[in-house]
């Protein structure tokens, strides 16, 4: 061997963007493929030899040799990928890939680019260059690649969201949409520590005023959260198993798939509320001192309300349409103009209960349920 030995490296399945390089007669295989990193501008993890054989040793590799640097996929024929793998040069960073990945979204920009020729700048390497961010961009291309949405814990998803809104993929706007909402949600949402500072700071004699607090996802479970205003307060998704509501008022606050299971609501004020999806299973509305729990016009669609205790509940115009009322006492409950379309009340105790004008298509009875008729 040559003291010196000159081998042309180019990118794994091209025969352009070559580039020239002499090998160290000795010395760390690793420190040869920072070289060939360094020299191609890429993140150099395997080396090919033209027949597509894999080696990792300098001592194998032969004076004016053709190499192939891989950043870790397996050996591309130049010859049979010339025309599908493309190098994209994202804000400095080279990203190796597929035109059927690329074009995998129809309608998004990145689909229009590689559908045919792209007349783009390109690097001296041959690839095309995109003057886009590369941290946001990586996420983008590995959901066009496997069809699932990964992001890295220190990855902005926002970020990543205006990446799929740039390049119009719209299979991926919406759930990163759901993160960035989420996330958002999180920061300015109250913490269950927040809000036992605020119980322990509240004085006994006076209400406790809470209107119009976001407390979505908050874990409340087990709290006493008793005559306390909540009106128009968001609990989307909140935690409040277990919890004392009585007397809360809860006019027009939304409650969407919150889980209220075990919880206590005697005498709570919940007209207009939002508890779509919510758990209510085993809840507690009856008081036997008179004061009835309000739930007229309160949305309760999808609910799961078995073995829920409405017992004289205001339900008036309530939409209870498909929720799980099995084994439900609803005993003297004001149900008129309720709709309960499609709603399970097998086992149901709706003595006495007022049924005027309430839609009752397809309600779901047996023999166990009993009803205001007989």
């Amino acid at each position: 061997m040559s003291s010196r030995r000159r081998v042309t490296l180019f990118p794994n399945g091209y025969k352009r963007g070559g580039r020239v390089i002499f090998v160290p007669n000795q010395g760390p295989w690793r420190e040869f493929l920072n070289q060939c990193s360094e020299r191609m501008n890429i993140q150099v993890r395997r080396i090919f030899v033209a027949e597509g054989g894999e080696i990792n040793d300098v001592d194998f590799i032969e004076p004016n040799e053709v190499l192939y640097c891989s950043e870790g996929e397996d050996f591309v024929c130049p010859s049979t990928s010339s025309n599908e793998w493309v190098t994209l040069n994202v804000g400095g960073r080279c990203f190796s890939t597929t035109k059927s990945t690329l074009t995998r979204d129809a309608g998004s920009m990145l689909a229009k680019m590689f559908s045919n020729e792209w007349a783009s700048q390109r690097d001296y390497n041959g690839s095309y260059m995109v003057d886009r961010t590369p941290e946001y961009f990586a996420p983008v291309l590995n959901f066009l690649r496997c069809g699932s949405l990964v992001i890295d814990d220190d990855t902005n998803a926002e970020g990543v969201l205006e990446e799929a809104i740039f390049f119009n993929l719209t299979e991926l706007i919406e759930p990163l949409q759901q993160i960035v909402d989420k996330q958002k949600r999180k920061q300015t949402s109250l913490t269950r520590k927040e809000m036992i500072s605020i119980l322990l700071a509240s004085s006994v004699n006076s209400p406790l005023r809470c209107q119009g607090l976001d407390l979505a996802g908050c874990d409340l479970s087990k709290l006493d959260l008793s005559y306390i205003n909540f009106s128009m307060t968001n609990f989307g998704g909140a935690n409040l198993k277990y919890a004392n509501l009585d007397n809360t008022v809860m006019k027009e606050s939304n409650l969407e798939g919150a889980d209220l299971q075990f919880a206590t609501l005697k005498g709570a004020n919940l007209c207009r509320a939002n508890l779509e999806n919510a758990n209510l299973r085993s809840a507690n509305f009856e008081d036997r001192g008179g004061q009835k729990a309000n739930l007229e016009g309160a949305v309760l669609k999808g609910a799961h309300l078995e073995d829920c205790n409405f017992s004289g509940a205001n339900l008036r115009a309530a939409n209870l349409k498909g929720c799980n009322l099995e084994n439900a006492n609803l005993r003297r409950a004001d149900l008129a103009a309720a709709d309960l379309e499609g709603v399970n009340l097998r086992g149901a105790n709706l003595t006495k209960a007022n049924l005027i004008g309430a839609n009752l298509v397809g309600a779901n009875f047996d023999i166990r349920t009993t009803t205001p008729w007989g």
